[in-house]
């Protein structure tokens, strides 16, 4: 193993790529093989970025949302064919937004029902969370706005199209979130603790941001050269209320407790300590491809070049045709990014498991998610 080419490239994406900071972790084999980190969590104060630097998730939370229904799903709370509105009645009755060939909008009640594959494949119409009735229930409750709250308003808009028709990246896994609530009984950060962090030894992931002082700050459009960006500061909605858990894209993490989690999928749901958080069966109907034609053109639209070769599973893309991909790793390699950069590869037939993370608002990481991936995979398998 030779991972030499690979941390050269990553030092060079401050000045060349204007990442002001990063970390990458890898397994094989099941064994920590190459852990890098590189630029700062902190320009202005020359804070390095390092293996306790905290940091926003964003989507790759999903992974873990999906991973804890799974649980449920396991446990026997319910089956993916389940109607969502027999745990979550609002969701009975559904809208659909129809355009008219004069590009008027006409609203027609829903033929299909939200199924809970639905939200898992991101197949049920939903589009975004932040809705006027959303809204509405935040500002009545203080600001406190419950996740479980929060989503059953979000029954009152209507769908883009019909459940099951189409693929539409939006507020499905929202929901899911809501789901687990309603399920388990707790809140979801609570499920997460107690079901998969505590489990497996992830002490730094949470939807509480655990020290301020180590937290990356979130740079927009930063320029390497002056070391300087546009702007600092958050430019989602991640946290609509104060009590809001998005299973979305809420949690904060570090590179080397998210690598644990992503390992415990690569060894098929045994996590390093010998806990197990899904069986393998599971594990392969999370990677299993579940879109069909039209859908998986929408999916082929909305991902560019950074998903050509994967089509979408159970809240993760899944490898299916790695030549057109220009992948090294396996068909069935699975996982997912995050708005500002952090991107996942699980792969149980290479026995290959990375994880990158970034926080920088302007950067087209999809551009460089794969060239890190072959770097990676080469320094393995090569001299």
């Amino acid at each position: 193993m030779n991972f030499s080419k690979l941390e050269a490239y990553l030092d060079r994406f401050y000045t060349e790529k204007n990442i002001p900071g990063l970390g990458f972790a890898m397994y094989y084999k099941h064994e920590p093989v190459f852990e890098h980190y590189a630029g700062f969590s902190d320009v202005e104060n020359q804070v390095r970025f390092g293996p306790n630097t905290l940091f926003r998730l964003y989507s790759a939370t999903k992974v873990i949302t999906c991973t804890a229904l799974l649980q449920l799903l396991e446990a026997g709370k319910f089956r993916l064919s389940d109607p969502l509105h027999a745990y979550i009645p609002e969701y009975k009755s559904m809208t659909v937004r129809h355009i008219r060939k004069d590009g008027s909008e006409e609203v027609r009640p829903a033929h299909n029902d939200i199924a809970i594959e639905h939200l898992f494949s991101m197949t049920a119409g939903l589009d975004q969370r932040d809705t006027e009735e959303t809204q509405k229930v935040i500002e009545a409750s203080g600001g406190e706005g419950k996740t479980l709250d929060v989503i059953r308003a979000l029954a009152k808009e209507p769908l883009v199209f019909e459940p099951g028709t189409h693929f539409k990246y939006g507020a499905s896994h929202e929901v899911l979130g809501a789901l687990i609530e309603v399920l388990s009984g707790k809140t979801l950060g609570r499920y997460f603790k107690e079901n998969i962090f505590d489990r497996i030894g992830m002490s730094e992931t949470s939807f509480d941001l655990k020290d301020e002082k180590r937290f990356c700050k979130l740079y927009n459009n930063f320029n390497g050269k002056t070391h300087s960006a546009e702007s600092i500061g958050e430019t989602f909605v991640i946290q609509p209320g104060s009590a809001y858990e998005s299973g979305g894209g809420g949690l904060y993490s570090t590179v080397s407790d998210y690598i644990l989690f992503a390992e415990a999928l690569c060894n098929y749901g045994m996590a390093l300590n010998g806990e197990r958080i899904l069986s393998k069966e599971t594990v392969n109907t999370m990677r299993t491809r579940r879109l069909f034609k039209e859908a998986q053109q929408d999916f082929a639209n909305f991902g560019g070049v950074s998903k050509s070769g994967y089509s979408y599973g159970l809240g993760v893309r899944t490898l299916v045709d790695r030549e057109e991909n220009n992948s090294l790793s396996q068909n069935g390699e699975f996982g997912w990014d995050g708005a500002r950069g952090c991107y996942v590869v699980i792969d149980p037939e290479a026995e290959i498991t990375l994880f990158y993370a970034q926080q920088e608002g302007g950067s087209p990481w999809y551009r460089w998610h794969g060239t890190i991936r072959n770097y990676a995979y080469a320094s393995v398998w090569g001299d």
